[in-house]
This record gives C-alpha cells, structure tokens and sequence, in this order.
C-alpha cells in the first residue's frame, strides 16, 4: 500500500479545517479530535495524518468534500512558458501588441469565449451576428483564427457581459 502524497494531505488538512470551521458536526479543532475522526473513518488506529494511505486519504477526501460542498479543487491554471509567450498571449490583438508575429488561436481561448457566451446566454449563431454587425471587435471577420481575433472578441464579449460579481452586489 503506497501513503498518501503531499498534495493529497494538504488538501486533507484544508478541507477538515474548513469542514470544522463551518460543521456543527464536527468533534472538535485539536489534533486529538482531528486524529480519532480519521481513525474512526478509517477503521484502524493512526497518529498522524500522514500514516494514511493513499485510498483512505481519498476516501477522506471524498467525505469532506461531499460534507463542505467542494466537489473538486480549483484548476490550476495554465502559465506561459516563457515570457515572451505570456507577452504575446496578453497583448496581441490590441494597438500596442509588442510582438509583430501572429499566433493561431487554440482550444483555452475558443473555451473562454464560450464561457463569454455562456455568461450572456448567446449561441455561435448569435456570436457570428454580432461579428457581421458594425460593432465587431474583428471589423467583419466572423472566423476566429487567431490569437489577437480571440482576445479581441473576449475582451468585447466581457466588456457586455454583466460581472457575476455584480449580479450579487445589485441583489443586496
């Protein structure tokens, strides 16, 4: 039996320490509680969260999870590799781009456009309208092939769309 990883332990800790702040059936928030849960989930008598294994730390996991609403952790995203990527990727399609080659657009950006669309509740059909209208961030372009014709329709897309974050602040 192989024991359980780092990364599995520490979100093991963070999902107890969240479950224990928010529970009201949590046993308690010192070690001993912590420990005797695991035990008792487990079946058999540990001392330290690290004396898991690897499948009953999933299996901890799951608990929490499913106890704290969390049903996954947060992915991580993607950085550029080098600088100059994460330049070009910020800064191609607008006026002041500092790289003068051209990228092809791939999957992550054609994902965040449609969450753009998502979030207004538009088709690609509706999406193709607005690229023909005269307010087109592309100027009549209604393929988007490339990185800057992405970020420009993202950026378009985002600005019309209204932020989640608003939503909740205009309710209150």
């Amino acid at each position: 039996m192989s024991a359980i990883t780092k990364p599995q332990l520490a979100r093991l800790q963070t999902l107890y320490s969240q479950w224990e702040k928010h529970s009201l059936d949590c046993p308690g928030g010192d070690r001993a509680a912590r420990i005797a849960w695991a035990s008792e989930r487990t079946g058999r008598a540990i001392a330290s969260f690290a004396e898991l294994t690897l499948d009953e730390g999933k299996r901890l996991i799951d608990i929490l999870q499913n106890a704290v609403g969390r049903k996954f952790p947060a992915k991580k995203r993607s950085r550029p590799k080098t600088t100059r990527d994460g330049e070009k990727k910020g800064t191609e399609g607008r006026h002041d781009q500092i790289h003068a080659e051209t990228t092809l657009a791939g999957p992550s950006e054609f994902a965040m456009i449609q969450r753009d669309l998502d979030r207004l509740g538009w088709d690609q059909a509706r999406l193709k309208g607005f690229l023909r209208s005269r307010r087109s961030p592309t100027r009549g372009i209604t393929v988007i092939r490339t990185l800057g014709e992405a970020n420009r329709v993202h950026w378009a897309l985002k600005h019309i769309a209204p932020h989640p974050a608003g939503k909740e602040q205009a309710a209150s």
